[in-house]
């Protein structure tokens, strides 16, 4: 069972929040304190990650398919206990497991809202092959003084909030390091046949910048598909992390969606 925390009401609607890679389930803690009124919220530490089981060593062959069932696990569950179906808030990494799962069970999803997911063309999945000792050697670093390279942190992003540095860095520190050891952090399949096969009521949420994975490059290839039940948002002028550098925007978004969905 995947490590969780809860917040809200167990008789509202249920949201489920799937963090990205080096993450942790308390990166969501600013959304979840703002939706806690009306939903009832379950933020997941992925496989891995945070506080939950680290990855056989045959599951690393196929990170990503062993997220994905380790989710399915974790929503079936969910579902069993509280009796309904949840909404999935994802971002990159966690997008993309979600997203596949969502389309090979999309029974276990009411809505998805997928912030700028780990959609990875040829070029892009290279790349983050490419990096994987240069990842392995950061995330040493951060467990050696995660003090010292939250400040750095701090200076780099200081619009976010203190809860989202204090959450990174002990994702940092947490996450297995022989999963970044593999360059992974999607699915091996083309993107688009995922994305192809979603029947659930999907919604993209990504920027206009160089610092996106989907971006408008993707935003167009994703219209291509004519595939009706996903949509995409841009939010203007923010990297990757679209919730942490305009989080007013992100919010008006999800609630929008959620409001219909659930």
């Amino acid at each position: 069972m995947l490590a969780h925390y809860e917040v809200g009401d167990p008789r509202n609607p249920m949201v489920v929040c799937v963090h990205g890679v080096c993450d942790v389930s308390a990166q969501w803690a600013d959304l979840m304190q703002r939706l806690a009124d009306r939903y009832f919220l379950i933020a997941f530490d992925s496989l891995g990650h945070g506080l939950s089981p680290r990855y056989t060593q045959a599951e690393l062959a196929t990170p990503g398919d062993a997220a994905m069932d380790a989710l399915a696990q974790a929503l079936e569950f969910q579902e069993h206990l509280h009796g309904k179906r949840a909404a999935v808030i994802a971002h990159s990494m966690g997008a993309a497991i979600s997203s596949k799962l969502a389309a090979h069970r999309p029974e276990l999803f009411a809505g998805l809202l997928l912030e700028d997911p780990a959609w990875l063309n040829d070029q892009q999945r290279a790349g983050y092959l490419s990096r994987s000792a240069e990842q392995v050697a950061l995330s040493t670093m951060w467990r050696g003084d995660p003090v010292k390279n939250l400040k750095g942190n701090v200076h780099l992003r200081p619009h976010w909030s203190s809860t989202s540095h204090t959450a990174w860095a002990y994702g940092k520190t947490l996450v297995d390091p022989r999963l970044i050891a593999t360059g992974v952090v999607s699915f091996p399949e083309p993107w688009e046949e995922v994305a192809a096969a979603i029947t659930v009521p999907t919604v993209v949420i990504t920027s206009d910048t160089d610092s996106v994975l989907v971006g408008k490059t993707g935003a167009a290839a994703i219209a291509q598909l004519a595939n009706p039940a996903i949509n995409v948002e841009i939010i203007p002028g923010t990297s990757h992390t679209v919730r942490l550098d305009a989080p007013e925007e992100f919010y008006a978004t999800v609630n929008q969606h959620l409001s219909a969905w659930l």
